[in-house]
């Protein structure tokens, strides 16, 4: 189901505490199940504001602009170049204030697809063959509530998503296809969470866990505000960590200090709107957080050695 508005709150909340069991989606679309649907909601607002909605696994994102998303206390800003993932009946706040309209391509996956999907994905072929009949129960997997970065793989399947939503009814088998790649997508990306999580210094597995939760919301601290004025004592106090203990265990599970991963973030968001964009380099460099364009000028010439008229021709 694509959706190019919001919903009702008091209509959703209704359904969902019921587990839609009239079978009824927005404006009465039928729905072949009880349970929340999926549903891909691609809007164009300057405003919204969804406290305290208890969805399916679903993943938020932008194509254009930003929004601020809230599960538990912890409330992210998700720019076009994250995603950021709230799990089953977790509560959700999505929030959008804007000047320019931000265009959304928030997907929720429908209860009943997303738990068939990761129990195959998750269940050796014996042990599906030897069930076969069965009702498919889900694994029970909590991702993580974090920014997550828009690789080229999650960007491919999200605009073939996008594509097929643009050609009115899109076709039923591609875009579940296309859906279950983007969960196989995501529980590839929890796997690398948990092998960090194991690298974390011996303690109890509910330590290392609670240890990357409060390193991963110093990790959206940075990649909320790629300015540059960003210091220790924050990022350490955003982890409720000591600054000895948080600059050692970041190194540790991302492999930089927080300056050299904050540096290189900036890198890249230059390179790309250098690549991408035809802002003036003094817009780039007020958006980087420069002080003004010949800083910027300066900065990329010691770490590339072109300045950025030049990098952007080469790019062309």
């Amino acid at each position: 189901m694509i959706l190019h508005e919001f919903p009702d709150l008091l209509w959703l909340k209704s359904q969902i505490e019921h587990r839609f069991a009239n079978r009824l989606g927005w404006n009465y679309q039928g729905l072949a199940t009880e349970g929340f649907p999926t549903v891909i909601i691609h809007t164009h607002t300057k405003t919204a504001y969804r406290p305290d909605v208890k969805g399916p696994l679903s993943l938020f994102l932008n194509r254009k602009g930003s929004s601020f998303c809230r599960t538990d206390t912890h409330r992210v800003r998700v720019s076009e170049a994250f995603y950021f993932v709230s799990n089953r009946s977790q509560p959700y706040t999505l929030e959008i204030d804007e000047d320019e309209p931000v265009e959304t391509f928030n997907i929720h996956f429908g209860e009943y697809f997303s738990e068939a999907q990761l129990h195959a994905l998750t269940t050796p072929a014996d042990s599906i063959l030897e069930g076969a009949g069965e009702q498919l129960q889900g694994p029970g997997i909590a991702f993580h509530n974090k920014l997550y970065t828009r690789d080229p793989a999650f960007d491919r399947i999200t605009e073939r998503i996008y594509r097929a939503s643009k050609e009115g009814a899109p076709d039923k088998l591609f875009l579940e296809e296309q859906l279950a790649q983007l969960l196989t997508h995501l529980l590839r990306q929890h796997r690398h969470i948990l092998a960090a999580i194991r690298d974390l210094p011996p303690a109890k597995t509910s330590t290392k866990v609670e240890l990357y939760r409060r390193l991963s919301y110093s990790l959206d601290y940075i990649h909320s505000d790629q300015t540059g004025q960003i210091d220790l004592d924050s990022l350490a106090a955003t982890a409720c960590l000591s600054k000895y203990h948080f600059l050692r265990l970041f190194k540790l599970t991302y492999g930089s200090s927080p300056h050299q991963y904050l540096q290189q973030l900036r890198m890249d968001k230059a390179r790309h709107l250098l690549t991408n964009s035809s802002l003036l380099v003094t817009d780039i460099a007020d958006t980087l957080g420069f002080e003004n364009s010949q800083s910027f000028s300066r900065w990329l010439f010691q770490r590339l050695g072109v300045y950025p008229s030049q990098y952007r021709a080469a790019a062309k």
